[in-house]
């Protein structure tokens, strides 16, 4: 299609991470049933299932997704860094682009397609629709607090969906006669029953009363303590510089009560470490971890920016897979994702059909 043609119908596709899945079910019932899309728009998860499809490399990620288990699924992003800017580096992640993708440039894919990025300086909406097909990816998935922000078009660039999660808005511009969108959150995040609410809230509760200032501690031990033998000869002179001008009473410490200060406040950590990068099912959970707090916080403001977003632009057509209680960050779960959406889309089929010949597309 040239690129000042109007498009016939296109699609808007919904944020969610490994929700995004569902997207990829939608995209396969459409085609299915001859419905040929022209255009495709896409935030966060929704930009790499919608590239995926146009750039015709369906067959490559299900190849790779099928039967992902856990390890191998931390394995594609999983690149802790100094939490300066994110928890993540998206090294990893890159990599996995530039092995599905290649250097495919975004004018080169066989259905137009738009990435949804956001400035993270100006908080604009930022629209990819040129240029590396993986750059343009990376940007749109750069989930705030988790990865790393994105350097592309001379911005710094995070996830679509901080500003635009369902980029419906984006679709209308470009003039499809027949305009669908997949939204991942038709409802409030529901994970949890009510047992579950329980058990979460009563850890969280022991956990706050344990809680202690690990710097403070550390700095209290050192006051109090000093004479440290077994610290590096390089770092002891300054250590002992540092503490004399802190501790005007020059009360000395030993070594072992410092180091038995430092594994005792590590120790009563070992849970809280581990269970940052605990993705068992929620049955089974009594706290949350950092990525899912940040991750069920951007579902939520994700629900009420959808529902306003879609009160105003109105689709013709909207698929809304019940994914909620898909995490985040759960792509072992990418299959089962896959499947909701392809039950939902079918649902959809006849009033996409009803429309297409009464628009005369």
């Amino acid at each position: 299609m040239r690129e000042d043609q109007r498009p016939s119908i296109g699609i808007a596709l919904d944020s969610g991470g490994a929700k995004g899945g569902a997207h990829i079910g939608v995209l396969q019932v459409l085609e299915d049933n001859d419905i040929h899309l022209d255009i495709i728009t896409g935030s966060s998860a929704g930009a790499f299932a919608g590239a995926v499809y146009a750039a015709k490399k369906l067959g490559d990620l299900l190849d790779i997704i099928k039967d992902m288990n856990l390890r191998e699924s931390l394995g594609y992003y999983l690149d802790p860094v100094f939490p300066t800017s994110g928890l993540l580096g998206g090294k990893r992640v890159r990599t996995f682009l530039e092995d599905l993708f290649g250097d495919l440039k975004i004018e080169d894919l066989a259905i137009r397609f738009v990435a949804v990025a956001t400035d993270l300086l100006t908080g604009e909406t930022v629209v990819i629709d040129k240029g590396p097909v993986v750059d343009a990816i990376m940007a749109s998935i750069s989930m705030p607090g988790i990865f790393k922000p994105v350097i592309h078009m001379d911005r710094l660039l995070t996830d679509g969906g901080v500003s635009d999660p369902l980029p419906v808005d984006v679709l209308k511009d470009y003039s499809p006669k027949l305009s669908i969108a997949c939204n991942l959150h038709p409802s409030l995040p529901s994970r949890f029953n009510k047992k579950q609410r329980e058990r979460i809230l009563k850890t969280e509760k022991s956990v706050l009363k344990q809680d202690i200032d690990f710097a403070s501690v550390i700095s209290e031990r050192l006051i109090k303590f000093m004479d440290s033998q077994q610290i590096l000869e390089g770092i002891r002179p300054k250590v002992v510089s540092i503490m004399r001008k802190i501790n005007s009473t020059g009360e000395k410490i030993k070594e072992a009560e410092f180091v038995n200060a430092i594994q005792e406040q590590i120790r009563s950590r070992k849970d809280k470490l581990k269970a940052m990068l605990d993705f068992t099912k929620e049955e089974n959970k009594d706290m949350l971890n950092i990525f899912e707090i940040m991750a069920i916080s951007t579902n939520i403001q994700q629900y009420q920016k959808n529902k306003l977003m879609l009160s105003i632009i109105k689709p013709d057509v909207v698929i809304s897979p019940e994914v909620d209680y898909i995490g985040t960050l759960d792509f072992t779960s990418t299959m089962h994702a896959l499947e909701i959406g392809r039950k939902e889309a079918l649902k959809a089929i006849p009033s996409i059909k009803r429309l297409i010949e009464e628009k005369g597309i």
